[in-house]
């Protein structure tokens, strides 16, 4: 297949892609609330919102800083309207991590680059939760003595019928997509129904133009059809994608 073919027979797909995303609807709080039965069955998983990715360090980008503001208003939002089991998944790396063969070395377990930004940890009311990985996917992390303490959080959850699970953060197709598949994946292995909500204004991803990443002689990563991409890739999965969590 030449560019010329791979243009025309991708440029249906690509309108179809373009069209998705700018016709997203939003959503209210309120019908995720009642949908879900009762505010105790809606839970925010917030990934990766942390200094290392948001504002210091080798991985840091302006994209995923600018959803700090939209995931604070969505957090205050959530315990107005009495959703209180809010947990934070964090990248916090082995200082040896084998991970930094693919990616720079980051988000070190202790670090200040490793914790959550203030903007979120001052408004949290109570001890937060948080679940630490060394991978992008929190499901392959805990210690293995100690099983995965996520999974076991997932699992009791939904032994209890909690049944609808917000995830916001970063990335778009990395961290966020791998904790929203796999919940969904472990949801439906048991015929269990659940919602799993992605809002696309609390999600986003980075991006390297292929100049950059020519210069730099990485892989370039395009940050906008990726992040379109991967939102329709979990609403191919059953995910349900929104433009934004309204309170009213």
């Amino acid at each position: 297949m030449n560019f010329d073919s791979f243009l025309y027979n991708t440029r249906p797909f690509l309108n179809y892609l373009f069209d998705f995303y700018g016709n997203l609807d939003d959503m209210k709080l309120s019908t995720v609330i009642n949908d879900a039965g009762n505010a105790d069955n809606v839970s925010l998983i917030v990934v990766d919102m942390i200094n290392g990715f948001c504002k210091s360090g080798l991985l840091s980008s302006p994209r995923i800083g600018g959803i700090i503001e939209p995931i604070k208003n969505l957090i205050n939002a959530s315990y107005r309207m009495g959703i209180k089991n809010i947990l934070f998944i964090n990248d916090a790396h082995a200082i040896e991590a084998t991970e930094f063969a693919d990616y720079p070395k980051h988000c070190v377990k202790g670090t200040d680059e490793s914790s959550i930004v203030e903007e979120l940890l001052e408004i949290i009311k109570e001890q937060p939760q948080i679940y630490e990985k060394n991978s992008l996917n929190v499901f392959f992390g805990g210690e293995f003595d100690d099983g995965n303490s996520f999974l076991k959080k997932i699992v009791s959850m939904l032994k209890e019928g909690k049944s609808t699970f917000i995830i916001v953060g970063n990335c778009t197709d990395l961290c966020v997509y791998q904790t929203a598949i796999s919940i969904k994946m472990i949801a439906n292995a048991n015929n269990l129904r659940i919602n799993v909500i992605v809002p696309e204004n609390c999600v986003e991803t980075y991006d390297i133009s292929v100049k950059t990443a020519e210069r730099l002689k990485i892989i370039p990563h395009d940050g906008d059809l990726t992040h379109v991409m991967f939102l329709y890739h979990m609403k191919l999965n059953g995910i349900n994608i929104v433009k934004e969590l309204l309170e009213e």
